[in-house]
């Protein structure tokens, strides 16, 4: 969304949400908010494992403040997997399309076709929040969640609304940019979880004189649903798993194992930001070998 309107011109009402086809409210396949289809919980050809990850706006400490941009590695660290914009948003949402206003003058008089569309209308729309809501935690890649929208949800708002307000427009933008920032802080936990298999490992440490030391350890029983898991996704037999450590991003993970292996020659990175090329720099700064030498 270009612009998206503040929680505080998102009250609750004043909605005006007409033509809602009753189809809908039936879904599909016993889902509620008639969407179907890979929805992001599930790995294809399509869509394969992105070792990467997003950054994600923090919470700022004045709503005049631009919100700073953290890797969501380092947003995990230190405010946790969910943005912290995402529960009030959510809520907000769910406020705004509750429709009160109409079930409460539905117990006094019969309401107008107008009203009655406007009400299946929002328990459209906030059926299919929860169903976002529910799902989050199953993402695995933003690519499919992305496609999801684009074929599902969004031809489900447009094909089921003739007009939806500004207001009520603003709402959905908002939530849908703060779901897609929690989308992608499960997906790329989720890949790293994935990677480390059963690895718990932290921030490097700094001891005495020596070189920087990652506190770590193994836990058996996440290192038995990772290869599972492995497994299930067709990738043979389980690795073992990867250390990697908190404060590095699984790009530059990537970049590095990539530059250790011996059958790999040269790697060619895309940079589209100048930040981009210095980051692909100190990886490969990171991988030199004993003699100093690195891949060109």
């Amino acid at each position: 969304p270009t612009s998206t309107p503040g929680l505080a011109e998102n009250g609750g009402g004043g909605s005006t949400l007409v033509s809602t086809p009753p189809s809908f409210l039936n879904g599909q396949n016993g889902n509620t908010s008639g969407i179907s289809g890979s929805d992001g919980k599930n790995i294809d050809a399509t869509h394969p494992i992105r070792i990467l990850d997003y950054q994600i706006e923090a919470a700022s400490a004045s709503s005049f403040q631009e919100p700073a941009l953290l890797w969501s590695n380092q947003h995990y660290n230190q405010h946790g997997l969910r943005p912290g914009a995402y529960q009030p948003i959510l809520n907000a949402a769910l406020s705004h399309f509750d429709a009160d206003a109409i079930l409460e003058a539905s117990r006094e008089r019969e309401l107008t076709v107008e009203e009655r569309e406007t009400l299946d209308g929002c328990k459209l729309l906030r059926d299919m929040l929860h169903d976002l809501d529910a799902s989050l935690d199953n993402m695995k890649s933003f690519g499919a969640y992305e496609d999801y929208l684009v074929n599902a949800a969004v031809p489900l708002i447009h094909g089921s609304f003739e007009e939806l307000d500004e207001e009520s427009a603003g709402m959905l933008q908002l939530f849908f940019r703060v779901h897609g920032m929690a989308v992608r802080m499960v997906v790329a936990r989720w890949t790293r979880d994935l990677l480390l298999a059963g690895w718990k490992i932290g921030d490097s440490l700094q001891e005495e004189e020596e070189e920087d030391v990652a506190r770590k350890e193994k836990d058996v029983d996440q290192e038995r649903v990772m290869a599972k898991v492995w497994k299930d996704l067709g990738f043979g037999d389980f690795a073992g798993g990867y250390e990697i450590e908190e404060d590095v991003t699984l790009q530059e993970f990537a970049l590095k194992h990539l530059l250790k292996e011996d059958a790999v020659r040269s790697l060619v990175v895309g940079c589209s930001r100048p930040e981009h090329v210095l980051e692909a720099m100190r990886a490969a700064d990171s991988s030199l070998d004993s003699d100093g030498e690195s891949k060109r």
